[in-house]
């Protein structure tokens, strides 16, 4: 039991000291591709929600995507990765991933689905629930795989070191 636990720690201190600065690459990746989901989606069916021209909304929902997402992503990513790292230590990078999939769709659940349940209309450039619930899950998902599976060649480069 002792060799697993040193093995796992060899492992991921490995990881830190080959890959220094991934972590921070890929929070920077999943910024900007939900950034950019969030701008695409904002033009797709008018009315817009930043401006009256698609090329002005696409700006303007890109420049707030980027401004918002770091924040959004920062307060709800790392604290989620942290607490997986803690809660299921010998889990593979790929349990992990599946695990705060399932977390970040019970996010997206818990922000739609007592405001439809309620009655509550959506706003004019929200078009309908559809949209909304295709949007934030499609941003989960983009989000997820993004941030938290894992690549090929760092796995394999991972079962090589060892």
């Amino acid at each position: 039991m002792k060799n697993a636990v040193a093995t796992l720690n060899l492992s991921e201190e490995r990881d830190h000291v080959a890959w220094p600065g991934r972590p921070l690459k890929r929070f920077i990746i999943t910024a900007l591709a939900a950034a950019l989901l969030h701008a695409v989606a904002c033009i797709l069916i008018p009315p817009f929600e930043f401006a009256p021209t698609r090329p002005a909304c696409f700006f303007y929902a890109l420049v707030g995507g980027l401004i918002a997402f770091p924040i959004i992503l920062a307060v709800l990513l790392l604290p989620l990765r942290a607490g997986l790292r803690r809660l299921v230590p010998r889990a593979t990078e790929h349990t992990r991933a599946l695990l705060a999939g399932l977390a970040l769709g019970a996010v997206v659940v818990l922000m739609i689905l007592p405001r439809q349940l309620a009655g509550v209309p959506v706003k004019p450039y929200q078009q309908s629930y559809i949209h909304v619930w295709t949007f934030w899950l499609l941003l989960a998902l983009v989000v997820n795989v993004s941030f938290f599976w894992p690549l090929p060649e760092r796995a394999a480069a991972v079962k090589t070191a060892r």
